[in-house]
């Protein structure tokens, strides 16, 4: 999908997903589900804050007079902690409705009467969509993003430099969340392609990189960790403010031209699952590097990411790493024989079958899969502290120790193990859905 001359817009995500839904009803009903819950967020924050108070409320008389003034009902203080928490649920829901006000679909002040529910995971998602913005596009967030962006960008540099900028490299970075690495990428002139499966994080990219209304100079204001109850130091915290985003992301990749094409940066956005996309034939050997960040470990299988990796890859290409194993489709081991546990195995049967199969390697066995894939080491650090989404404020944060590695796809015959990987559930949108600028 192809913007005008000069137009600034760096993906249309919208239009093309709309394109898409119209012949899918699975992905229509997914569609309605995170609109409703970005919708609702306000609505659930305030019902989180009501449970709050129920509970304290409900404590007998000889505890509450024990209680903080801000936690007693009859106070003015309590009083400020309530319209400070509201105020930041309203922060959060405006954001929410730009961002989807910007996809054309109705927001929370279009709807007086909601439809069901979202669940507590749906909300969750919309909760890590707040978290990543304010990790990718505000400046509090560029100390987190300097810890595991800031090594990738450096390497494909070193190693992969913009040597002809009418033919800059083609780079691929999967797990593109909100945008902001890609954006890095392409403010260095190399051609780039982010790719993202979450709706919840599409939606949001394609405001962040496209929505007129927020710039520096008119920021949104949004309190990212407004919902967290637990390891809060101050009650301040939680309602602490973010502006974003911290750049303008047009500004980025430099001024708007007018009709001077060769100005406009080749970056686009492709929505879908990212085996399905380019495990595609059109695909095969038309990447000059892959920039993974917190990616890898999202593979059920990461064989099958390597092996897609590598046919994607020119001889020579390179696939930039940074990250730790989480598996995120690690799930427990099921054991038919084990007749206690009939309701656990029911339940797992129930859920994706990706987490059924998933495969969680260490890093020895896989640096030998990349190995055995067709890719050699040329660089590999272990044990790099880094933090994602982190509130600095919490008592509680999650640092992990990455590896960070370069590998680069052998020239010559292709390695045995490099066959084609047809995907056995194709759940990626069709080429409509694949916005590009």
């Amino acid at each position: 999908m192809t913007e005008p001359k000069g137009s600034q817009h760096h993906h249309s995500l919208s239009m093309a997903y709309q394109t898409y839904l119209r012949h899918d009803r699975d992905e229509q009903v997914h569609w309605d589900d995170v609109c409703k819950s970005f919708r609702q967020y306000a609505t659930f924050a305030m019902a989180q804050w009501a449970n709050q108070q129920y509970r304290l409320h409900a404590l007998p008389e000889s505890q509450r007079r024990l209680l903080p003034a801000g936690l007693r009902r009859d106070t003015p203080q309590f009083s400020q902690r309530a319209e400070a928490f509201k105020d930041a649920a309203i922060r959060n829901q405006f954001c929410l409705d730009c961002i989807l006000r910007h996809a054309g679909h109705p927001h929370s002040q279009d709807y007086t009467i909601q439809h069901g529910q979202a669940t507590d995971h749906q909300m969750s998602s919309v909760s890590s969509v707040l978290k990543s913005l304010a990790r990718d596009w505000s400046a509090e967030g560029k100390a987190e993003r300097d810890m595991s962006y800031g090594p990738l960008l450096s390497q494909v540099q070193k190693y992969l430099p913009v040597a002809d900028k009418t033919k800059p490299p083609r780079i691929c970075v999967p797990g593109a969340g909100v945008g902001r690495l890609p954006l890095e990428l392409a403010a260095l002139e190399y051609s780039v392609q982010g790719n993202e499966y979450s709706l919840y994080m599409l939606l949001a990219s394609d405001f962040i990189l496209n929505g007129a209304s927020a710039t520096p100079e008119n920021p949104l204001k949004i309190s990212p960790f407004l919902l967290e109850s637990r390891n809060v130091h101050a009650p301040t915290d939680p309602c602490r403010v973010f502006q974003i985003p911290d750049v303008d992301s047009f500004s980025m990749v430099g001024p708007d031209n007018g009709d001077d094409e060769s100005t406009v940066p080749d970056f686009s956005m492709a929505a879908g699952e990212f085996v399905s996309i380019y495990s595609a034939p059109k695909e095969r050997g038309q990447w000059n590097a892959v920039v993974a960040c917190f990616f890898l470990d999202t593979a059920p299988c990461i064989v099958e990411y390597l092996q897609v990796i590598h046919q994607m890859l020119k001889p020579g290409g390179f696939l930039f790493s940074f990250g730790p194993l989480v598996w995120h489709w690690s799930a427990p081991a099921m054991r038919p024989d084990d007749k206690s546990n009939q309701v656990d195995h029911e339940h797992l049967s129930s859920m994706d079958k990706r987490y059924m199969t998933s495969v969680d390697l260490c890093w020895e066995d896989v640096r030998e899969v990349l190995l055995n894939v067709g890719f050699e080491i040329v660089e590999e650090h272990v044990g790099i502290k880094a933090l994602y989404t982190s509130d600095r404020r919490s008592m509680v944060n999650m640092s992990y120790r990455c590896i960070n590695f370069v590998a680069r796809k052998k020239r010559g015959p292709a390695a045995a193990a490099d066959v084609p990987t047809v995907p056995s559930e194709d759940t990626s949108p069709p080429d409509a859905a694949l916005a590009t600028n």
